[in-house]
């Protein structure tokens, strides 16, 4: 019985993260050294904190980790810019918040069974607006959530706190 729990102890910290891969190169290149697939996405790189980045084969958009900060819709802004996000082995390419069409779309691609971290609410660019009576104006009242367990989206307060996932296009 003492000798599983020293294997496990041995096995676990080192399955924990993936073999870092596609650290540099063109996203072609760091694909083909990665060469993993799960269903529609391919792996671009890990990082050594095992961080992923993957490829949508369908839509051709890079879909970079879960940020491990939650932010409220205000702060969604700027939560995918470098400093932030830590998507530096990426860096050259420009980082965005996905919209709700984006994330249906990788939901209907697979995305639940090749990202990590699916099993939380995520901000995307798509505001919900509202058109009031008095003023005849449109106002913003919120944006709409990705729910990533459930695969379904919802409108959240931009006040409530929820991840962020970047995206982006090679």
């Amino acid at each position: 019985m003492k000798y599983i729990f020293l294997l496990l102890a041995l096995i676990v910290p080192f399955s924990t993260f993936a073999k870092p891969c596609g650290l540099a190169g063109t996203i072609e290149e760091r694909i083909k050294e990665c060469a993993q697939t799960k269903g529609n996405f391919v792996l671009v790189a890990v990082t050594e904190k095992g961080q992923e980045f993957y490829k949508d084969l369908k839509s051709h958009l890079i879909w970079g980790f879960r940020i491990p900060t939650d932010f409220n819709h205000y702060g969604t802004a700027k939560a995918c810019e470098e400093d932030i996000s830590g998507y530096t082995i990426l860096s050259a390419l420009k980082w965005r918040l996905p919209s709700i069409n984006e994330y249906e779309s990788a939901s209907a691609h697979g995305m639940k069974a090749a990202l990590q971290n699916t099993e939380h609410t995520y901000w995307s660019s798509t505001p919900v607006k509202h058109r009031t009576r008095r003023r005849k104006r449109t106002v913003l009242i919120g944006a709409y959530l990705w729910d990533s367990f459930a695969q379904k989206s919802d409108v959240g307060d931009l006040k409530d706190g929820a991840s962020v996932r970047c995206v982006a296009k090679e």
